[in-house]
């Protein structure tokens, strides 16, 4: 499941290409602690990322396709054995096994396990934790040695996001209402241990690069993700991008609470680990859903928890222990909930209906894999439970969710690539490229073709910002949509070199000479 189409996703977004980008310029210039990106010092998030598709990506001397992706998906194959480790502590070796199994076959850790960013790592990380403040709430002594070092290793994995653990063991130290709980926590040790681990990416910065470390942390971690207003999508996006993340097997997850709360009221170590996952999953959803920005990704570390909660229901269900019971009126509320909140998403963005009209092919399709995927689910259990044969319906579910997810991810891989022909592009401009001293683009995501194309090209925010781009009356080239096209006035000095098609639109190719810039 994780070397299924490894490697040949093309990096189409900013996001995607970025930890590329400051890899190849660790090898290119060789300061493994101030990467650039554009020139300027990267200071967003920590670089553990880039350092590890560095290291892989040595021995060929440059970032590929596929050696960019490599740390993504060894998170990715981590994160199920890791998976795997705590459910067979918490609820034996076949829940463990089956919790692994669910991990693996959902949507947001196929997807992620195959893209050059940083969530996977930090997600594997988290599990490691995870298992962790499990160990700690029974007591092992040196627990909390492995919990804040995760914890730490997370923040180098993605920044602030890493400190989620924290939140979940807060969390779950309130909600068990006993001070021994916080005693378990061991803060006055851990605490400590986690500053020493966090402080050399910030104190590092501080010294040398004062100003960008202080613009990083305020604007790009602190105002970005706090919440400043309210919009139409806050209570669709968060529903919309967890259901996404935990597909298909979120299709089952209101039988899987239904009977873990009710578990609830018993005092053993399965109640307490039922409780720890409850906690941990409500808590990142939370927590994640009243962050200013949604992304889908951000989801992602509801896998583990969800998946050991799968794990430990599917356990018991197929061992007898648990009766299998469809609660019909939770799942209708739910569905309804999921409803309202597809259509509230798709009506609070702007330009709606014109986006409904054009793709609504799209959307007609996944809604009958849907209703297929519900249907053959309920069909299966229903069946199962009657002919007693839960573990042939549960290896037929997991291939099922196997082969859907993979042919999914497959046929949009397809269609993808075509639409971002980046390499194609390359070989048509490299004539171009040799002659000018300047690539710039304007309307399209510069890092993928700085990442394609082999060499920096510069983000111009307006027409007229491309001529200050550069030195002194030097040749350059721009890659612009069409739509821009227009703002070039051909008298300004602007010529059209060639014609193309980038993300199923035309795109130009045309050459001017920069001049210096009128801004002090």
């Amino acid at each position: 499941m994780v070397g299924a189409d490894l490697g040949r996703r093309i990096l189409t977004t900013n996001d995607e290409a970025r930890f590329p980008l400051l890899a190849q310029d660790i090898l290119s210039r060789g300061d493994w602690f101030f990467p650039t990106l554009n020139g300027a010092v990267y200071h967003n998030k920590p670089i553990l990322l880039a350092w590890l598709i560095a290291l892989v990506s040595w021995p060929a001397g440059h970032v590929t396709q596929f050696t960019a992706v490599i740390p993504s998906a060894a998170a990715g194959f981590a994160m199920a054995l890791l998976i795997f480790g705590v459910g067979r502590e918490m609820f034996g070796t076949e829940a463990g096994m089956y919790a692994a199994l669910v991990a693996v076959t959902m949507q947001g850790a196929f997807m992620h396990a195959r893209i050059p960013m940083p969530d996977m790592l930090m997600t594997a990380f988290m599990t490691v934790g995870l298992w962790m403040l499990w160990r700690m709430t029974r007591g092992a002594p040196r627990a909390w040695i492995g919990f804040y070092a995760c914890v730490g290793l997370a923040f180098w994995a993605k920044g602030p996001g890493g400190f989620l653990p924290l939140l979940i063991a807060g969390a779950w130290a309130i909600a068990s209402r006993s001070s021994a709980s916080w005693r378990a926590l061991a803060l006055p040790r851990g605490v400590p241990l986690l500053v020493a681990l966090v402080a050399p990416w910030p104190v590092f910065r501080l010294f040398r690069y004062s100003e960008g470390l202080r613009q990083a942390v305020v604007h790009n971690q602190i105002l970005w993700y706090l919440p400043q207003e309210l919009r139409p999508g806050m209570v669709a996006e968060p529903v919309q991008n967890a259901f996404g993340i935990l597909f298909p097997w979120v299709l089952l997850l209101p039988l899987v609470l239904v009977e873990s709360v009710r578990l609830l009221r018993r005092r053993d170590a399965e109640r307490d680990a039922l409780f720890l996952l409850i906690v941990a999953a409500a808590t990142m959803f939370v927590a994640i859903a009243l962050s200013q920005q949604q992304r889908f990704r951000y989801y992602l570390p509801l896998v583990p928890p969800v998946s050991l909660l799968i794990g430990w229901w599917a356990d018991g269900v197929l061992s007898r222990r648990l009766a299998l019971k469809i609660p019909w009126r939770v799942c209708l509320a739910v569905g309804a909930l999921l409803l309202t909140a597809g259509v509230a998403g798709v009506f609070s963005r702007r330009n709606a209906l014109s986006e409904v009209s054009m793709v609504w092919p799209a959307y007609v399709a996944q809604a009958i894999v849907l209703v297929a995927t519900i249907a053959a689910i309920a069909m299966a259990l229903g069946l199962s439970a009657r002919d007693r044969r839960l573990r042939r319906a549960f290896a037929a579910a997991w291939v099922g969710c196997a082969v859907l997810v993979g042919s999914s991810y497959h046929w949009e891989l397809e269609r993808r690539n075509a639409a971002y022909d980046y390499a194609g592009l390359h070989a048509r401009m490299e004539p171009l490229l040799r002659e000018s001293s300047v690539v710039a683009t304007l309307g399209l995501a510069d890092m993928p073709l700085s990442f394609y194309l082999r060499r920096t090209v510069v983000p111009a925010g307006t027409a007229r910002s491309l001529r200050e781009i550069g030195d002194k009356d030097s040749p350059a080239v721009a890659i612009v949509t069409d739509r821009e096209l227009p703002a070039l006035k051909d008298g300004d000095g602007f010529t059209v070199l060639m014609r193309d098609r980038l993300a199923l639109r035309p795109i130009v190719v045309v050459a001017y000479r920069t001049t210096p810039s009128a801004r002090p």
